[in-house]
């Protein structure tokens, strides 16, 4: 058998390490039991799946041979980091739809294909769908409006 470093083991060891960190950050949050859970149970759990595919993908990467490592592109990267930020500056000043197709349209614009009609449909569904489910299903008290 021969160790293949591949995007696979690539992605494996990525996951594993977010989970890892994700351990790290929520340290001091209070896990609770499974009847009584804290709010550090969720993330805890998550990050344990997280290092559990993780593991899983790098092993089977590891062992068979796969696509190489290709270069990096840090254009996807940096829009989507940006659509993150924008979500969180924009959600209680803009409300929630706007936050949302902000969101959308700038981490497609890191994709290689863009097409408009596309995404602004995707937004518009996305943010119609989140504001049905999170502010009149659940009762959430997030603006629908811009202040």
């Amino acid at each position: 058998m021969r160790f293949h470093i591949n995007q696979d083991f690539a992605a494996g060891v990525m996951f594993a390490a977010w989970g890892v960190a994700g351990l790290w950050l929520g340290r001091n949050y209070p896990i609770g039991t499974s009847l009584r859970m804290g709010p550090g149970y969720m993330p805890w759990m998550l990050c344990w799946l997280l290092i559990a595919f993780g593991a899983v993908i790098a092993i089977k990467g590891a062992l068979t041979e796969g696509e190489k490592l290709t270069r990096w592109y840090f254009r996807p990267l940096l829009l989507v980091c940006a659509g993150v930020m924008a979500f969180a500056f924009l959600i209680e000043n803009a409300g929630l739809p706007a936050a949302i197709i902000a969101t959308v349209v700038i981490a497609a614009l890191g994709g290689q294909e863009f097409r408009w009609i596309e995404v602004v449909l995707l937004a518009i569904g996305i943010a119609v769908g989140a504001a049905a489910i999170f502010v009149y299903g659940l009762g959430l008290p997030m603006p629908l409006l811009p202040r």
